[in-house]
C-alpha cells in the first residue's frame, strides 16, 4: 500500500534527549530564565524551537531569536554528538530499503544538524531525502511531510509517518497522510495513548517498524 516511509528523527531514529536536554539548559542559563528541568524539556521535544521557547519558557518575541541561536549554538558544538541510534533502527531501516521503499526524514531539527547527525551515525545512506527546519523556523511537520512526498513524486495514500509524539500525529494527520506511533521515545509511552492520538499502527520496538511495514 505504501511507497513512501517518512521518518521523524529525535525520539524515533535516535535517542538524541542529552543533547536536546544540554541545549535547552545551556540556551535558558544564558537567557537568564529558570530552566525548569527534564518535566519542562519534555513537553517542549518534538515542537519547533521558537514554539517552545514562548510556549514553556514564557519567552516573549524579542527574546526567541536569541534562545535559538544559544541553543544551536550550543548544539552545532556538542548537542548533535550526544545521540545514539535506537537498537534495531539499522536493520530495520535496510529492510525497508531492500523492499523498494522511498524513504524520508521530516524533522523540526535544523536540517543541517539532522544530515550531519545522520552521516556520523552512519544511517544517511538509507535516506532519499531529508527535509529539516527552514532558515526562517516557520516549516510545519506538515509542510515537511509534503516536501518529502514532492521528492518521492507520491500521494497521501500511499506514504506513512513513522513518529514518537502528538506533534507528530497532528503533522500526519494535516497532511493527510497515515501514522505509525512508536513507544519506545519521548512521547508516546504506551499502544493505548498513541491509538487515542490517531495512529494506524504502533510499534514498541525498531524491529517492528519493519515487520509491520514490510508484512505481507
Amino acid at each position: 500500500m505504501y511507497k513512501c516511509i517518512v521518518f521523524d528523527m529525535d525520539g524515533t531514529l535516535v535517542d538524541s534527549y542529552e543533547g536536546i536536554f544540554n541545549a535547552y539548559q545551556w540556551a535558558s542559563e544564558r537567557m537568564g530564565v529558570e530552566f525548569g528541568g527534564a518535566t519542562v524539556v519534555r513537553q517542549a521535544i518534538g515542537s519547533p524551537l521558537p514554539y517552545a521557547f514562548q510556549q514553556f519558557w514564557n519567552m516573549n518575541s524579542a527574546q526567541v531569536p536569541r534562545a535559538v541561536a544559544f541553543y544551536r549554538d550550543y548544539y552545532a558544538r556538542k548537542g548533535m554528538y550526544q545521540a545514539e541510534v535506537y537498537e534495531g533502527m539499522e536493520d530495520a531501516l535496510k529492510r525497508l530499503k531492500e523492499a523498494g521503499y522511498f524513504l524520508g526524514i521530516a524533522t523540526l531539527k535544523n536540517e543541517s544538524f539532522a544530515k550531519d547527525m545522520l552521516q556520523g551515525q552512519g544511517l544517511l545512506p538509507y535516506f532519499d531525502v531529508v527535509c529539516g527546519m527552514d532558515a526562517g523556523d516557520c516549516a510545519t511537520k506538515s509542510d515537511l511531510i509534503q516536501r518529502c512526498m514532492r521528492h518521492a513524486n507520491v500521494s497521501s495514500g500511499e506514504t506513512v509517518l513513522v513518529g514518537d509524539s502528538a506533534y507528530d500525529a497532528v503533522g500526519a494527520a494535516e497532511a493527510g497522510v497515515d501514522f505509525l506511533a512508536v513507544t519506545y521515545g519521548f512521547g508516546f509511552q504506551n499502544r493505548e495513548a498513541a491509538r487515542e492520538a490517531g495512529a494506524a499502527m504502533t510499534a514498541e520496538t525498531a524491529e517492528e517498524i519493519g515487520r509491520l511495514l514490510c508484512r505481507g
